[in-house]
């Protein structure tokens, strides 16, 4: 007889819950032994066991192969997977900032919030600008690529400063915060970063809420809040909305009709207040969209409205200039009474200012330097105990990738293979030529470069695609190993790549296509799964084979047209000799 399972531990936690369920499948199954699912799950039985234990979460790998061997459904599981990851990675992050509440300079990879506003420095020349264009416009877009601090300036920055310099109020949820903001307008107040003063005095509503999946049901929640808070605020103060993220739009909500539903209430909240409508319009408030270059366009593109109301409101978010990443490195340290070593201080800011999404990384790899520092100092020696980036980004990219299902991984392979090939001119040492969007659109991958996005490896930036990080390559021993195995397969991609381009920009010719042997050698890769093209890699290849294809009924069809004339040449001949023999016979 097998021995039984041990019960769970006593408590109601969602670890213990997931353990729970997983034992109920397994039950539902005819309680299969664990060495027995081993043989079906192709997983060790020892691995089967601690999965359903409730004391850690087990990999996703293994969780799928323990649902799958007990029948049940991959998807949900492996979606249930992902939502309890976020909320224990969530509940450890909240740990670690109790624990470093009041003492930690650097948030980590984590955006800044209203609370960290003390310790967010280096963008107060955009954060003036921002405040006073939105004292000016009541929608105001904040665009720019992934990874250079645009919820960060909004967070720690604009609602900080909309205060008067308070930290902000508690998150309403995982959708909403909120703070108190500014009255009558906006006052571009200067001075120190988000401290710079407040010119009308009063408090009034400020929410911030993230779309989704249901933008509509995050939007009713931050009015209930503005609502709230509007009856507490100074008569004539203006509330204001911060939609963060605004990228997920277009990204998570499947629903066309409701994402266009919001941008018409954010549009008509955003409305002028004069405009006519009198009292039975919608809650007035002022609008502050940030949104993630690559999507920024289209998003505005298919709302004329939203295009319209935001014209002459655009603000572009770049990457921060090394005077402005010296006072982010420098200055909340000195705030907590430490010191940054200058050797420390210059390889910072000469790796950061050549990467295109180093602000999450850089304050990553401060907050651990931060707790190894030598007294009250931080050192170049307590950096490189640290792994520095490259040990940052090796364990970033190991875990994301941990965390992907079969199928994923696959994708995620070819992803960073794609942006690991061909260097950029003039581009530093290290850097790769960014890819274009479109060469990422085979089915599932767009949502796997949405997870590299969030996790800070990847770069979004218009019709663009880069790495985050230059040295990732070289930092992740996966992908190097993967780079090592494949050269011969990636320079058949990169030409691929290139004579696709090449064919396109110059209309399609058809004298471009590949034609013969190298024709047959790349397609013999696609089939084995070696290369994978892409967007107008597919048309090409396409296009290259419908014309051999065609070659080749053309050369039948001369060969058939040579040899029906060669036949009939040969019973003229043949004709010709009888005659000239009957001639012979006769005479």
């Amino acid at each position: 007889m097998p021995r039984r399972e041990s019960p769970l531990d006593q408590g109601d936690g969602p670890l213990l819950r997931f353990a729970g369920d997983l034992r109920a499948l397994r039950e539902r199954a005819g309680t299969p032994p664990y060495r027995q699912l081993a043989v079906r799950a192709h997983c060790s039985a020892a691995s089967l066991s601690v999965a359903a234990g409730g004391r850690r979460l087990p990999s996703l790998a293994v969780t799928l192969a323990y649902v799958q061997a007990c029948g049940g459904d991959v998807r949900e599981w492996q979606h249930r997977w992902q939502l309890l990851a976020a909320e224990l990675a969530a509940d450890t992050a909240a740990r670690r900032r109790a624990q470093d509440a009041g003492r930690a300079p650097y948030p980590g990879a984590v955006a800044f919030e209203a609370a960290d506003a003390e310790r967010f420095f280096g963008r107060e020349a955009l954060l003036d600008r921002l405040v006073a264009l939105l004292s000016e416009r009541r929608l105001v877009v904040l665009v720019g690529p992934s990874g250079v601090g645009k919820s960060s300036l909004v967070r720690a920055g604009l609602l900080a400063r909309l205060d008067g310099g308070a930290a902000g109020g508690p998150r309403e949820g995982p959708s909403v915060g909120s703070a108190a903001g500014p009255t009558g307008g906006v006052a571009a107040g200067r001075g120190g970063g988000p401290r710079g003063g407040r010119a009308n005095g009063g408090a009034a509503p400020v929410a911030l809420l993230t779309p989704g999946e249901r933008p509509m049901e995050a939007f009713a929640l931050a009015l209930a809040r503005l609502g709230q808070r509007a009856g507490e605020a100074q008569r004539g103060a203006d509330p204001v909305l911060v939609v963060d993220q605004a990228e997920e739009l277009r990204t998570r909500c499947r629903d066309a009709a409701e994402r266009e539903s919001f941008l018409d209430a954010l549009v008509a909240s955003a409305a002028d207040p004069g405009g006519g409508r009198g009292g039975q319009g919608p809650f007035r408030c002022r609008v502050v969209l940030v949104v993630r270059s690559d999507q920024g366009a289209a998003l505005l593109a298919e709302h004329p409205a939203l295009t319209a109301a935001c014209r002459d409101a655009v603000l572009a978010v770049g990457r921060p200039a090394p005077d402005e990443l010296r006072r982010a490195i420098t200055e909340p340290a000195l705030r907590s009474g430490c010191t940054v070593e200058g050797a420390l201080l210059a390889v910072l800011i000469s790796a950061a200012a050549q990467q295109p999404g180093a602000l999450p990384l850089l304050s990553s790899a401060l907050l651990e330097t931060w707790r190894r520092r030598s007294g009250n100092a931080l050192t170049l020696a307590g950096f490189q105990a640290t792994g520095g980036f490259e040990g940052a980004l090796a364990r970033t990219a190991e875990a994301l990738y941990g965390g992907l299902g079969a199928e994923d991984r696959e994708r995620a392979r070819s992803v960073f293979l794609r942006l690991s090939g061909e260097a950029a001119p003039g581009g530093g040492e290290g850097a790769r030529k960014p890819v274009g969007r479109a060469e990422f659109d085979e089915p599932g991958v767009p949502a796997v470069l949405e997870r590299l996005v969030r996790a800070r490896l990847v770069v979004l930036d218009r019709g663009t695609v880069e790495l985050a990080h230059h040295v990732l390559p070289q930092a992740w021993p996966r992908l190097r190993d993967w780079l090592a195995e494949g050269r011969e397969v990636l320079g058949d991609q990169r030409r691929l790549t290139e004579a696709a381009r090449i064919w396109d920009a110059a209309d399609r010719d058809p004298e471009l296509l590949l034609r013969g042997a190298r024709l047959e050698q790349v397609r013999r890769r696609v089939t084995a799964g070696e290369l994978t093209p892409a967007g107008v890699e597919r048309a090409f290849l396409s296009a290259a084979v419908r014309t051999a294809a065609a070659d080749r009924r053309r050369a039948r069809r001369q060969s058939l047209a040579v040899a029906g004339l060669a036949a009939a040449g040969g019973a003229l001949l043949t004709l010709a000799g009888g005659s000239r023999m009957r001639r012979a016979w006769r005479h």
